[in-house]
């Protein structure tokens, strides 16, 4: 009873974390039009202020992971504990939108050395594959929270009376403080350190190689485009060029690699890495493009778009209760329910918001939203490291993690930018429909490759055995 106390109380603590990286992707969402009026933004300074945070955490979670391996998980769980709460305070008293990328950008490195802890103890302290699925189940819903709570949270401190602080936009960083510090506290008492004695040494090399290549492939795409075709082109190849070096080397030195390519040798790792870059390409594209339609289309208020989304997270955690369970009972055939759901969403959302009327049937779309969410994504997961020795599991979930979060900085840089464009011809009511119907578009692509992928799975690669 005692072992089983101790490990749900370090599935607490380590879940909390990870609902601070969640909730830092959202929060800032429905914040995006204070933000933008506080610090004189511009559109593409806006979109790297979400976006960054993401390429930050993208670029040093397989960093992380293979340190979290060679230093001690507890080790450097804690360090990004404490760093992602200095960056939070920083980015609460940022003076300008240059500033305050810089710092949601370290901001996002200190969430990558904490965030692939995470899986990799879950796995550890869930060795069997129903304590796994239990766990992974709660990994899942807590995105589910993240999600929710951060735009409510967004637009419930954005529209507080300023005290102390004289823009309440500060608040959605400021928040992170005590939480961070009652987090580290508990992480002392109830994680055990980890290390995984077969990673030797550090690639500091490849990890600045990988870490710059990421930030010009998200610069090229968002800030590059804003100053000329010509810095765009550069700093794109210079990207691609870097990650092809990047992986050269990880072939050419395995002894010492920040990426083990023998992951990819194993099947349901490649389809559920596929299957999540195109899954979350979408997801944080809708969530962001959502959060300007509401407002700047809509006129609703933060809290008023935080309201709406909320519905979207209830659908997610209550399907997250009893998901688990009928996925290891029926299978993929529950994940494709869920991308369907998803698409009956996005088409029905497309019906309503063409008459610019919120009711309880533009609520209930969300709710289905959340519904296949739920279905879908923690599944992903569960096949990605299904059937991988324990000592690839640390640098699996690095590298999962890492796809997953890139893929949404990069929908949201490509989905963004769609939607400033229409807009930016003409502010009018139709403009601002088009950018969320064109954006949707690329989000039913997206769900149709995602769906395609499932089918080709085995029948039984989420059944219980």
């Amino acid at each position: 009873m005692k072992t089983i106390n101790l490990q749900r109380m370090a599935l607490l603590v380590l879940l909390t974390a990870h609902l601070l990286t969640i909730v830092d992707i959202f929060i800032v969402n429905i914040a995006i039009p204070s933000i933008e009026d506080g610090l004189a933004s511009s559109n593409a300074e806006t979109q790297l202020i979400v976006a960054i945070y993401m390429i930050g955490l993208a670029s040093f979670l397989i960093i992380g992971s293979r340190a979290g391996d060679y230093y001690g998980r507890k080790y450097l769980f804690m360090i990004g504990l404490l760093l992602f709460m200095i960056f939070s305070a920083g980015c609460g008293f940022a003076s300008s939108s240059k500033q305050l990328i810089a710092l949601r950008f370290f901001q996002g490195i200190s969430a990558g050395l904490m965030s692939p802890q995470v899986l990799s103890y879950i796995q550890i302290l869930f060795p069997s594959d129903k304590e796994r699925t239990y766990a992974l189940g709660w990994y899942g819903i807590t995105i589910g929270i993240g999600t929710m709570l951060g735009q409510f949270l967004g637009g419930f401190l954005v529209e507080i009376k300023p005290f102390i602080i004289n823009q309440s936009w500060r608040y959605i960083f400021l928040i992170n403080i005590p939480i961070c510090l009652l987090n580290l506290f508990l992480a002392k008492l109830f994680l055990k350190n980890s290390v995984n004695a077969s990673v030797l040494s550090m690639d500091y090399k490849g990890a600045s190689i990988l870490c710059l290549s990421l930030i010009l492939l998200l610069f090229s795409i968002t800030i590059g485009y804003e100053q000329s075709v010509t810095v765009c082109i550069f700093t794109f190849v210079a990207s691609l060029l870097l990650i092809m070096y990047f992986l050269f080397s990880q072939r050419q030195n395995e002894n010492k690699v920040l990426l083990d390519l023998k992951l990819f040798r194993f099947k349901n790792f490649n389809m559920a890495v596929l299957a999540v870059i195109l899954f979350m390409f979408m997801l944080d594209a809708y969530f962001f493009v959502l959060a300007l339609f509401l407002q700047e289309g809509l006129n609703l208020s933060p809290m008023q778009a935080g309201y709406f989304v909320i519905f979207q997270g209830s659908g997610f955690i209550i399907t997250s209760l009893f998901a688990a369970p009928i996925i290891l009972k029926f299978g993929k055939n529950i994940l494709i329910i869920g991308i369907l759901l998803i698409m009956s969403a996005l088409i029905f959302q497309l019906i309503l918001f063409k008459y610019p009327i919120i009711d309880w049937k533009s609520y209930m779309t969300m709710v289905f939203h959340g519904c296949g969410v739920a279905l879908v994504l923690p599944a992903f997961a569960n096949i990605a490291m299904k059937g991988l020795p324990e000592n690839m599991v640390g640098n699996a979930s690095g590298v999962y993690s890492t796809l997953q979060q890139l893929a949404g900085a990069l929908g949201i840089a490509l989905n963004g930018g769609l939607f400033y464009y229409i807009i930016d011809q003409n502010l009018g009511w139709i403009n601002f429909y088009q950018a969320f119907a064109y954006s949707s578009c690329i989000h039913f692509v997206c769900l149709i490759l995602v769906l395609f992928i499932l089918i080709l799975l085995p029948k039984s690669i989420l059944k219980k055995v």
